[in-house]
């Protein structure tokens, strides 16, 4: 039949040269079997517009031909899990990073545009962005094509008694959530220590800085962070809320608490320096954003510590039962 080879032509363009011979002889023999059924149930030849609504109903010659041969992915399945966790740190790095320039260079610059911080945010963070996603998905392609044995990334020595005591839908950890976690911590800790990522140079032309009476308590602060920053890097090997890790969440949530609400207290938290403003900014403006974004956090912290506390009863309630 004309239309059967012309498909199965058809079909095999869109096939390994190697392979075409013998996938070639096997759908034809799947064609010419199921078209000889259909003559043998009507008795007579088969047309050539039923031949060609027979093969129609196959569906494209390179939908066919995926069957086969199904494409090979950039990044095969068995490194997917460990590449969309790489993105996902990467690319809350990169954001990370690009809030803290844009800041910097909002302070630094003469005017106070606040419009021209969102586009630089937004399109820095893209622009970056971009090329790390094409970085990270070329080096999982090599490493797929490259034919190394991928088991390591599967545990293979797990044992059922390892497993979590999970028992409630909300112990399992949002990985958004830890990340989000981590960033933030990270990224306090980065904006009371500016000498850490910042040239002595640009320290010299910063505008504002903590008034005198919060930075006594910058290394107390600074040491619940890095706990945070370290119980946050822990959770994300174990992603799952216990006992233990409740009280360590509702510790540091409680110290987060009473310093956030202690800086929103305090009538001056930040002061200028002998480098002049952005116009149309002024210190008190950033001390009531400041004071604002203190509240906030304060009884956004407030609201975890109630949380964790509730769900901490349940877990004492269900082990005591």
């Amino acid at each position: 039949m004309e239309l059967v080879e012309r498909y199965i032509s058809a079909v095999q363009r869109y096939l390994p040269e190697e392979k075409r011979q013998d996938i070639g002889r096997e759908l034809s023999a799947h064609l010419l079997d199921q078209l000889e059924a259909q003559q043998d149930e009507l008795g007579r030849k088969l047309t050539n517009d039923e031949v060609a609504a027979t093969l129609q109903h196959w569906g494209h010659p390179r939908q066919v031909a995926m069957t086969y041969v199904p494409p090979t992915p950039l990044v095969s399945s068995e490194l997917m899990p460990a590449y969309k966790q790489t993105l996902i740190y990467v690319l809350g790095l990169i954001f990370l990073w690009q809030t803290l320039s844009s800041s910097v260079q909002l302070l630094q610059a003469d005017y106070f545009k606040i419009m021209q911080f969102i586009f630089q945010l937004i399109f820095g963070f893209f622009d970056t962005a971009a090329t790390a996603f094409l970085v990270v998905t070329l080096v999982f392609y090599a490493y797929s094509a490259s034919g190394v044995d991928h088991s390591w990334l599967q545990s293979n020595r797990w044992r059922v008694k390892d497993l979590p005591p999970v028992s409630r839908p909300w112990q399992e950890m949002s990985l958004t959530d830890l990340l989000t976690d981590l960033a933030t911590s990270v990224f306090l800790l980065l904006l009371l220590w500016p000498s850490w990522w910042m040239s002595a140079e640009t320290l010299a032309t910063t505008r504002v800085m903590l008034a005198p009476e919060l930075q006594q308590w910058v290394p107390w602060v600074s040491t619940f962070l890095l706990l945070a920053v370290l119980a946050n890097l822990w959770w994300i090997i174990r992603p799952y809320w216990t006992r233990l890790t409740l009280s360590i969440n509702i510790l540091l949530n409680l110290v987060f608490c009473i310093s956030f609400l202690s800086l929103w207290s305090w009538s001056t938290v930040l002061v200028g320096t002998d480098n002049p403003l952005p116009r149309l900014l002024t210190i008190d403006d950033l001390n009531r954003v400041a004071r604002g974004i203190g509240l906030f956090a304060g009884v956004f912290c407030l609201y975890e510590v109630g949380r964790d506390l509730y769900r901490l009863r349940q877990l004492l309630l269900k082990t005591a039962s």
